[in-house]
Order: C-alpha cells, then sequence, then structure tokens
C-alpha cells in the first residue's frame, strides 16, 4: 500500500465528477440551484450485479456469482433466550447496483467496494439544505469513484471520479453555515484513499470544494467528532490518526484547515470511535496490532501523543506458532458505554464495557484486561476488514461476512457480572445473500 515518494508529493488533479473539471463555484448560486438538482436526480447507469464483499487490500478472493435478481434464500434464525425480538425482521433485497466499475465495464468484479456511509439526519429547526433526506441517501466508495445513492429509487445521484486514486474510507459531518444573517445546515462528505488526501464534498450540488493533504502514505480511516462539527480524525499507514479542523466555508468555499493533534499509533489504524461519554477525552481505535486509547484532550500539552491504553482481550490467550490474533479489523460502540470488537479468525464478537475497563486499570498500567460481558458467534474467516456496525436506537448489531451474508444480533440485558465462561451466543437472525443471475 505504501505509495512511492513522488507519486505522493505530486500536485493532484483538480476533483472530477463525471470525469469534468468542475470550476469554483459560488454558494449562494449552490444553493438556489439545489431544488432543482433534487428534484431531478442524475440517473446512472445501473446494472443487475453484484457488489464485490469487502475483502483483504491485497489480495482478491473471488466468488461465483451466478443468478438473478429473485427471491430471498430461506434464513438462518437462532433464536436466543430472553430476547425481546418476538419476530426477525423482514427484509428483502430491492436493488443491485454495479455503480464503482471501471468505465462501467459490467464485467469487472475486481474494483471493490471499501466504505458506506448513510447521510446523517438533522432534526434541528434551523433552515437546512434544501430538499435533506438523509434517511433514505447514502454514500459507498470503492475505485476511483465515490457515489451517493438513492436507497428508495435505486438511483445513483451523484458519482464523483478521481483518476489515479482508490478510496478506501468516508466520513459525513453536517456544518452550521451563516450565509446573510441566516443560519443553516450543510451535509458534507470527507473521503479519502491511497493517495493520503481527504476530499471535502457538498454532496448536494455535485461539487468538491477543497482538499487536504493529509499523509504521505494511504488513508484507511476517517471519524467526524459529533461533537464538534469540524473536527475530522484521519488514520493512515503511516501509523498515525492526525485531528484536524477543517472549518466551515463561506459563501465562496472558501475554508481554513489546521492541524490539532498527531497520534501514534505501533500499526495501521483500521476503525477509530470517539468514546461517547467522553468524545474531547478518549478516541479508541481498532488497528492490524491490536486495540488502542488515546488521551486526546486539547490543552497546551503537547500535539504529539504516545498510547494511553491497550486493551487486551482473551483470545491473545490462544496465541501460537500458527495463529496471531492481535488484528482487531472493526470497532463501534452500542451505546454510551457497550463496544463491540472482533479480532481476525476469531469466530465471534466482544462485547465489553468501556466504564468497567477502565475502573479496572492498575494505576499508571498502559496495558488493561477489557472487560467481556458477552460475547457473539460469528464466522470464522481469516478474511480481514470486514466492518460491523451498530444500530444504538434499535438495540442492534449487524455484520456481514465473507459469503455477503449479514448477521444480526440484538444486544441482550446485561447484568453486573462479567462474562466468566465460554459460551458464545447465537445471532438473533442471519440476512443470507440472496441467489442472482446475471
Amino acid at each position: 500500500k505504501e505509495e512511492d515518494e513522488d507519486d505522493i508529493n505530486v500536485n493532484f488533479e483538480k476533483y472530477q465528477n463525471d470525469s469534468k473539471d468542475t470550476p469554483r463555484k459560488s454558494m449562494r448560486i449552490q444553493h438556489q440551484r439545489e431544488g432543482q438538482m433534487l428534484s431531478t436526480p442524475q440517473s446512472s447507469k445501473s446494472r443487475s450485479g453484484v457488489a464485490k464483499q469487502n475483502e483483504t487490500r491485497t489480495s482478491l478472493r473471488k466468488r461465483n456469482h451466478s443468478v438473478t435478481p429473485g427471491t430471498l434464500a430461506e434464513e438462518k434464525r437462532t433464536p436466543r433466550k430472553k430476547s425481546k425480538c418476538k419476530t426477525p425482521i423482514a427484509l428483502e433485497p430491492l436493488h443491485f447496483l454495479q455503480s464503482h466499475s471501471k468505465n462501467n465495464n459490467p464485467d469487472d468484479f475486481s474494483t471493490q467496494l471499501w466504505a458506506c456511509a448513510f447521510e446523517p439526519e438533522s432534526n434541528s429547526t434551523q433552515i437546512l439544505d434544501a430538499g435533506l433526506q438523509s434517511s433514505r441517501t447514502v454514500a459507498t466508495c470503492g475505485g476511483d469513484s465515490v457515489c451517493v445513492i438513492d436507497c428508495e429509487t435505486g438511483k445513483v445521484q451523484h458519482k464523483y471520479k478521481s483518476m489515479g486514486e482508490e478510496f478506501f474510507s468516508l466520513a459525513w459531518t453536517t456544518l452550521t453555515v451563516v450565509d446573510k444573517g441566516h443560519r443553516r445546515k450543510l451535509n458534507i462528505l470527507a473521503v479519502g484513499g491511497r493517495k493520503g488526501v481527504v476530499k471535502l464534498i457538498h454532496t448536494r450540488v455535485n461539487y468538491c470544494y477543497g482538499q487536504i493533504k493529509a499523509h504521505k502514505k494511504p488513508i484507511s480511516t476517517l471519524c467526524f467528532n459529533p461533537k464538534r462539527e469540524t473536527f475530522l480524525f484521519t488514520g493512515s499507514y503511516d501509523e498515525s490518526i492526525i485531528l484536524w479542523d477543517i472549518g466551515v466555508p463561506d459563501c465562496d468555499y472558501n475554508f481554513k484547515v489546521s492541524q490539532l493533534l498527531t497520534l501514534k499509533v505501533c500499526s495501521t489504524p483500521l476503525r477509530v470511535s470517539l468514546v461517547p461519554t467522553c468524545p474531547d477525552q478518549y478516541l479508541v481505535a481498532a488497528s492490524d496490532n491490536g486495540c488502542f486509547a488515546w488521551d486526546i484532550t486539547l490543552s497546551k500539552r503537547d500535539g504529539k501523543r504516545q498510547i494511553e491504553m491497550e486493551f487486551v482481550f482473551p483470545i491473545y490467550e490462544d496465541e501460537d506458532a500458527d495463529g496471531n490474533f492481535h488484528m482487531v479489523d472493526s470497532l463501534a460502540f452500542c451505546n454510551q458505554d457497550l463496544v463491540a470488537s472482533k479480532n481476525l479468525m476469531q469466530g465471534s464478537i466482544y462485547l465489553w464495557s468501556w466504564s468497567r475497563t477502565l475502573k479496572a486499570r492498575r494505576k499508571q498500567s498502559k496495558k488493561v484486561n477489557a472487560v467481556i460481558l458477552w460475547e457473539m458467534e460469528w464466522s470464522k474467516t481469516d478474511v480481514p476488514y470486514i466492518s460491523l456496525f451498530t444500530c444504538p436506537e434499535e438495540n442492534r448489531i449487524l455484520c456481514g461476512d465473507e459469503k455477503g451474508d449479514v448477521w444480526m444480533y440484538e444486544l441482550p440485558e446485561f447484568t453486573k457480572e462479567e462474562k466468566t465462561s465460554g459460551t458464545k451466543f447465537s445471532p438473533t437472525q442471519i440476512l443470507q445473500w440472496p441467489a442472482v443471475r446475471v
């Protein structure tokens, strides 16, 4: 994944949308045009096909896709005791998109889709971007393009291309812009990848208004602080995480960026998350050599921070010459305290308590045993980089697997006792990847 030095330091081309250069625009003009653009969303040539599953970034594992959008295969369902879920969620596939293929080639199954994120909702009473419909819009990245998709219609509203780039990560934020005395919300998408550059896109008007040369090596993960809308964390293969203040663009899309912190990692960060109860104090990261936390408090202290804590998991005890379980390739908070994480080849997902783990930490000790409350059964695959996601509002965890199936878990009722046995609890439901024909 390392870029050649000459390739890193070149002047990057102007950001392209549908392979056309876009000159600098005025936000006032764009805001007036938003309603018209959203009423007639741009349609992409979406074909029946199958999006390639997230697999290792150094090798491709091909699968045979034989069939047309059809009926959903019979679901595996393993109910758990004490579950409040009386019936499984009824989900069926609506659309199959192959929107990241090179040159729109329907035979291209090698371009990998790396990340997706739903546009954030805004329940503010302030003036919003015209036509903001966040619950149905999702952004995806893979290859040299980023797509913004309407999930109800299955149409690609906007597609952004950057020649020679390969995007690995994206993240949304909602900025508060003041224009002629009026405050309005502006949803911005940050994307990054192989070139180490973060691109800032105002998706509603098809415009990339800026870029940040964040790292000299590829960007692996992005994360905004939900309490500070302009604070962006970028993780990279250079084994560092940097906190940026991206500022708020004015009516001509001028903005100012400043670097606030640099966090040193002993490996490549794969997923980062802020602790919900103290997002200005602690950042937790899953990496290819463990799970770590940093003190990110902004003060007069040095702007470079070392690892504050390393979390130790029970699976580490099973390591030998043939197996290393230190890669933690996904992590997310389920609520204010509960953390879900998984180690490569673990075959399960750990649910552990942030507060109890912090409380059990010995003074000045760097290594801390994670207080595991529950362990959920998952695939025994050796394919890395398969992300898990949490839905705090619905009390659920979702995680894909190497076959394309989606494992769904309803969070159990926890007792005050931590996990002591080797029991692994089954998923509430498994949604199987439907058979499709091309």
